[in-house]
């Protein structure tokens, strides 16, 4: 069931996921790389609830690699927390798909991420262009966040 919620004036996508006793480290907190890996998950939703399945666009000739990724950690998750990552898009989609994450525990800001990553066609290696509909369904769920 697509998650998209009107959060403060932003649709946002959430994601909602448990810690893992495998996910957390010696200090029994969630260990700092893993959260890479949930904002990741949050994403691969996020698109398949507006419509479109990494592994199609694969398919289809389409990659999506990760460019840029920062991480900004207010609070630590811990083991067996429900978690939520709210994610939404920051600038039309052109070459790049420009992400903002909250990672959130009940009224708790976690951590915050920002990512970057490009279209590619598979076959030139080059960056390309968004799928077809992809910035009209994203502007149409409400994902893009408007110009400050």
């Amino acid at each position: 069931m697509p998650q998209f919620q009107n959060i403060e004036g932003q649709v946002k996508h959430i994601h909602t996921l448990r810690v893992r006793y495998a996910d957390t480290d010696r200090m029994d907190m969630v260990y700092h790389g893993t959260y890479a890996a949930y904002l990741e998950a949050a994403r691969v939703e996020m698109l398949r609830d507006a419509g479109w399945v990494y592994a199609e666009l694969e398919k289809a000739g389409t990659l999506l690699p990760v460019v840029q990724l920062n991480l900004t950690y207010k609070k630590p998750a811990r083991y067996d927390q429900l978690l939520e990552v709210h994610t939404h898009i920051t600038a039309p989609p052109s070459s790049k798909l420009q992400l903002r994450c909250e990672v959130r525990h009940e009224d708790d800001l976690l951590v915050v991420g920002e990512v970057v990553l490009v279209f590619v066609d598979a076959k030139t290696g080059r960056p390309c262009r968004p799928p077809s509909g992809m910035e009209a369904r994203m502007d149409e769920l409400g994902l893009i966040a408007a110009p400050s």
